[in-house]
């Protein structure tokens, strides 16, 4: 195609309120969409609770000692204790927002927590 004839369906389409323009002669087509014509992104909504760190520190399930088992698929309380951050010299509860199933635990025994990072994700 001949690439003046793709400049000039260019200025010309700059100068409409089209969106896209189909152009197609002989064996020959082209296609031109602008910013409008570009699809909405996808929108979805999630039935799970986020359950995120509520400081910066290292991830703890339970004390020195005792056994917390979080295991995907049990049932939680609001208020449950899901562990706890420890920053420096404090230790920050980690709880559970919402009663539900826990779906997702995704933090480790005495990894690394960031601020805002989500922990688990509950299913009310």
């Amino acid at each position: 195609m001949d690439t003046k004839l793709i400049t000039e369906i260019t200025e010309w389409l700059k100068t409409t309120d089209l969106a896209e323009f189909c152009y197609q002669k002989d064996h020959n087509c082209i296609e031109i969409k602008t910013r409008e014509a570009l699809p909405e992104p996808a929108k979805f909504t999630c039935r799970l609770t986020a359950v995120t760190a509520p400081a910066l520190g290292i991830y703890h399930s339970a004390a020195k000692g005792k056994n917390l088992n979080l295991k995907e698929g049990q049932k939680v309380q609001e208020a449950d204790s899901l562990g706890w951050i420890e920053s420096a010299t404090q230790k920050h509860p980690v709880t559970a927002p919402v009663s539900g199933t826990l779906r997702i635990i995704s933090i480790e025994e005495g990894k690394p927590a960031e601020y805002g990072q989500p922990l688990f994700f509950i299913e009310p």
